[in-house]
């Protein structure tokens, strides 16, 4: 046997080694995971072939009718349960579980339709309570308003008003006072002192002597000004008649006239009394025409007719 092997000399070891690596198949491929993987893939498909073999006709008819259903609008789900149930094609169970399925969507639909309603009246009597209460407030605005108008109205009234004058009656020898007559500001008065200095000092008004408690009067129609405690005076009461005099009262117990207040003659304004500067009960009376410094009272009184 000749030794001449030319150009073709055998692989050495290391290059058999590469190439059976090379060609040698992964371990998934061969015989101890090939097998059982292909056992348990056939378990599978056959345990899958038994479950679809078992199901009933009903079972496919079920699925597409409940996914049929889920695209229909509630407006429809009464026809399709009614051409469902119809179907000769269903059994006893596919017609309950249809009836069953309508009968749900139709409880379903009148709850919502309730709860609806049970809304709808809910805010309706909201707002006819919020009506109701605007109306109120309305009603009690106007009513103020007309108060306020009627009460104005009769100030001006009283304020505006022209007094007719002191008119004797023959027949029953009464006198009728109107608005601008003047009257004596207490009854059965007692003049205790006169306008002029005193003690150094100007006394600008003249007294009545009178017991605590006498009611003192209006002199005539006008406005009080001003009214409570002054020092030196006690308790005072300024009213402005409708001729523009000022006419004070002072060293009073009490005033039951407010600043502001409409007066006409012989009103009861006040009490007399003993307070501030005072040597015992009297009524302490002044004369301001026009607002001004006072003046003697007597003859301011004896124009009048109340001197």
């Amino acid at each position: 046997m000749s030794d001449y092997s030319g150009r073709h000399r055998p692989p050495t070891r290391a290059e058999r080694r590469a190439i059976e690596r090379s060609s040698r198949l992964p371990k998934s491929f061969g015989p101890a995971y090939l097998i059982p993987t292909a056992a348990a893939a056939t378990l599978v498909l056959t345990a899958a072939g038994a479950t679809a073999a078992q199901s009933s006709s009903f079972t496919g008819a079920s699925a597409a009718t409940q996914a049929r259903g889920a695209l229909l609008s509630p407006s429809q789900d009464q026809d399709t349960a009614s051409s469902l149930l119809s179907d000769p094609a269903l059994g006893e169970s596919a017609r309950e579980e249809v009836a069953a399925t309508a009968e749900e969507k139709s409880g379903l639909a009148t709850r919502r339709q309730a709860a609806s309603t049970s809304v709808a009246k809910d805010q309706g009597r909201t707002q006819e309570r919020k009506r109701a209460a605007r109306d109120k407030a309305r009603a009690e605005l106007a009513a103020d308003k007309k108060a306020a108008a009627k009460k104005r109205q009769s100030a001006s009234s009283t304020k505006d008003s022209t007094s007719t004058e002191s008119t004797s009656s023959e027949s029953s020898g009464t006198t009728t006072v109107g608005a601008q007559s003047w009257v004596k500001p207490l009854d059965n008065a007692v003049f205790t002192s006169p306008f002029g200095p005193r003690w150094g000092k100007l006394h600008a008004g003249q007294d009545y002597a009178a017991p605590v408690g006498t009611p003192l009067k209006a002199l005539s129609s006008g406005t009080v000004v001003g009214a409570g405690p002054m020092s030196g005076y006690g308790i005072y009461i300024d009213i402005k008649y409708w001729d523009g005099t000022v006419v004070r009262y002072a060293h009073m117990s009490s005033f039951s006239a407010s600043v502001g207040q409409q007066v006409a003659p012989g009103d009861v304004v006040a009490l007399s009394g003993n307070t501030g500067r005072s040597t015992g009960p009297h009524l302490h009376m002044e004369i301001h025409p026009g607002g001004g410094a006072p003046i003697n009272p007597a003859g301011w009184l004896a124009e009048r007719g109340i001197g």
